[in-house]
């Protein structure tokens, strides 16, 4: 009987904790309540998205405050600046967000404008609520509507798998998928697979860090493949509001050599 008592109480327990867990009830117009809400989690300053979506109903805006690419050296140089790269996010439902993103001001330093915007849906398949590992998927169109000069000029489109896990005191995020691309002249398409991997740790107090390898290696023998090496810090400030900063390096001949950032997160 005892035995039968405690595993009826075992039982008890975990629906509990199942109930507590379940938000499937809430949506874009029943926000999910504060107590209940995950904790802040934000597809920056990293290239690698996160697998977790924001709780329905809530919005959260994740922004540089400046970012500054350099490529090449002496006379060759090029430089470009994007102030307010700002990505908007709006919680669905419990496992789906809506996001547009849209590089406010850009400056490469002969033309100064607005980038082309993108629409994007992020699903969670699992982990969204608890548990060592999470999945889901990443879809994105980017359309041509940025300033002459700074527009790619066409649609571009980016599907991605999002897988990622608890390795001890350790978080390591994993984005594999197809891209299709324009090229250089921005008048035809080429397609490009593109993975990347973030490896995160707690540093100390609220201040954690991620080193990142990106790579995007297109299918066509007219272009180049992009890999870079990426690290950044992350303070949060409260459980809504997060600083970051951070620096990607370029490790192939098409890569920019230098991105140095810093940007915001704020969920509300």
């Amino acid at each position: 009987m005892r035995l039968l008592s405690l595993s009826l109480l075992a039982l008890a327990s975990l629906l509990s904790v199942s109930s507590a867990a379940d938000k499937s009830n809430y949506t874009l117009f029943n926000p999910v309540p504060e107590a209940k809400m995950r904790d802040l989690d934000t597809d920056r300053p990293d290239k690698t998205n996160s697998a977790i979506t924001l709780d329905a109903g809530h919005v959260q805006i994740e922004s540089d405050l400046m970012n500054y690419t350099r490529e090449g050296h002496g006379v060759g140089k090029q430089e470009a600046w994007l102030w307010g790269n700002t990505n908007f996010r709006l919680g669905l439902c419990n496992r789906t967000d809506l996001q547009i993103a849209v590089p406010f001001v850009m400056d490469d330093g002969s033309t100064t404008g607005i980038g082309d915007l993108t629409v994007a849906l992020k699903a969670n398949f699992w982990g969204n609520d608890g548990g060592d590992s999470a999945a889901g998927i990443y879809a994105a169109l980017s359309t041509p509507t940025g300033s002459s000069g700074l527009s790619a000029g066409t649609v571009q489109a980016l599907i991605s798998a999002i897988y990622q896990r608890s390795l001890g005191s350790f978080d390591a995020a994993v984005n594999s998928g197809v891209a299709i691309a324009a090229d250089d002249e921005g008048s035809s398409h080429h397609t490009e697979i593109v993975n990347s991997i973030s490896i995160g740790h707690d540093l100390f107090g609220p201040v954690s860090g991620y080193v990142e390898f990106f790579s995007s290696v297109p299918t066509s023998h007219s272009q180049d493949w992009v890999g870079t090496i990426d690290a950044g810090l992350l303070f949060a400030v409260s459980k809504n509001f997060q600083i970051d900063t951070g620096i990607n390096v370029g490790v192939t001949d098409a890569a920019d050599d230098i991105q140095v950032f810093l940007g915001v997160s704020w969920r509300l």
